[in-house]
């Protein structure tokens, strides 16, 4: 019996109870038992099968007459995670993949399934579920894609010609990027440190971002204690970028935990003027101020304050980021949970986000800039937002937005991040500025 593959199922299981993924893989891994490359195995396996868990249980539906749900759940776990390496995984071989199965019933107590494993395994090694018949094209894209129904819903709607191409781009992993803590350390001379140590990075086309491709611990990456960095995805750092930031500015940070968009400002303003991050959570403080701590930033004040309730003392601010809390949808490729969220939260998610906007907008100076920001692609959470803001609002206008990263879609000067057309989450930008 395998250690590595136990484990895997051992966190399947507690993933099924209503554990989070993330969460639930770092106590997995936590086993000194498991070298690096065991620990690499796990990690790939176990998110691998929660992101293909609807066309899994699909292929192994056609093989076995009692409905899955009917079944216990360890045998599932078990052939899932089997059939996730024997489908998807080219270094294991299918028969390894069906023996360690095989040899795993007994471990949770499940030896009497030992035959139904070894049958339906073989059975279903090799399905190509291209040659699936479905019912119709929502069935199709919700196996294929391994999607929830309310998901494939937006997505369709919202993107009909180009579906199918974001769905197949969120099951890769978007780049890596960091931002450059310039208050302490030029971009030129971050970029030798990483040479000297022999990191391969590339340059975006944002200033100061970096794309690392050399794999490990982002904390063992060069100038990690000395504060010469950050992670922060392209979208993001654009987000900022586009408040048009400048040296003394107030800056308002609305949803700010964990705290990468007000370490970007930060790093603009060079410790001159002050951001104020909020986040209704005061544990989440502690993230934010941890960050500028090891960033030298100290211009930076948290703030417990709910976004939709308005206070007075946070009137006349020069710059705002508001990205405010979505369905997630664009960050599926990093969070497998999210392909099967039901949306059901849908209307009320808007309300709080207009709410939001609204109470932000009254913060902010005349000539200041608002940036609304969200981490997915539904458009009802995105253009419709603001098109029914500056219907409601005729003192504020959208700022032209060019942005130089490859692949971004701008409907009528409001970005669009699309995981299928850069290496990136799915991501939307509109800035708002006070004319009077």
């Amino acid at each position: 019996m395998d250690l590595k593959r136990k484990l895997i199922v051992q966190g399947l299981l507690k993933v099924e109870n209503s554990g989070f993924s993330n969460l639930v893989l770092s106590s997995i891994i936590d086993n000194k038992e498991l070298s690096p490359a065991d620990k690499a195995f796990v990690s790939k396996v176990f998110y691998g099968t929660i992101e293909r868990k609807i066309t899994l249980n699909y292929i192994l539906q056609r093989f076995i007459s009692k409905p899955l749900k009917k079944m216990d759940k360890e045998v599932i776990a078990i052939m899932q995670s089997a059939l996730y390496q024997m489908l998807y995984m080219n270094s294991v071989p299918s028969h390894a993949a069906i023996n360690q199965a095989v040899s795993l019933c007994p471990a949770f107590k499940k030896t009497s399934a030992k035959g139904l494993v070894n049958a339906v395994l073989r059975k279903a090694d090799g399905f190509d579920i291209s040659t699936a018949d479905f019912a119709d094209e929502k069935e199709r894209i919700c196996v294929t894609y391994s999607i929830s129904g309310e998901i494939a819903d937006i997505i369709m709607r919202d993107w009909q010609r180009e579906y199918e191409d974001i769905l197949t781009g969120m099951f890769n992993t978007p780049a890596l990027n960091i931002n450059i803590n310039t208050t302490k350390i030029s971009a030129e001379n971050y970029r030798k440190l990483l040479e000297e140590n022999g990191v391969t990075y590339k340059n975006t086309p944002l200033e100061n971002c970096i794309e690392i491709i050399s794999s490990g611990a982002i904390t063992n990456l060069p100038g990690f204690k000395e504060g010469y960095f950050f992670v922060q995805g392209i979208t993001s750092r654009f987000a900022v970028q586009s408040a048009g930031i400048k040296a003394g500015d107030s800056v308002l940070d609305m949803c700010a935990a964990p705290g990468g968009k007000t370490f970007a400002a930060g790093i603009i303003l060079n410790n001159t003027g002050t951001i104020t991050s909020c986040d209704p959570n005061p544990s989440r403080h502690v993230l934010i101020n941890e960050g500028a701590q090891r960033l030298g930033i100290t211009n930076v004040t948290t703030l417990e304050n709910h976004g939709e309730i308005y206070r007075r003392e946070l009137e006349g601010r020069d710059a705002i980021i508001c990205d405010v809390p979505c369905s997630g949808i664009g960050i599926i490729p990093k969070k497998p949970d999210l392909r099967y969220k039901k949306m059901d939260d849908i209307d009320g998610l808007c309300k709080t986000q207009a709410a939001i906007l609204k109470t932000a907008s009254r913060y902010l100076k005349t000539g200041g800039r608002l940036v609304y920001s969200t981490c997915t692609i539904n458009k009802e959470e995105n253009q419709q937002q603001i098109e029914k803001f500056l219907t409601e609002n005729e003192n504020f206008r959208l700022i032209q937005l060019n942005c130089p990263v490859e692949g971004a879609v701008n409907d009528d000067n409001m970005v669009t991040f699309l995981p299928s057309r850069g290496n990136c989450d799915g991501f939307f930008i509109a800035v708002l500025e006070k004319v009077w």
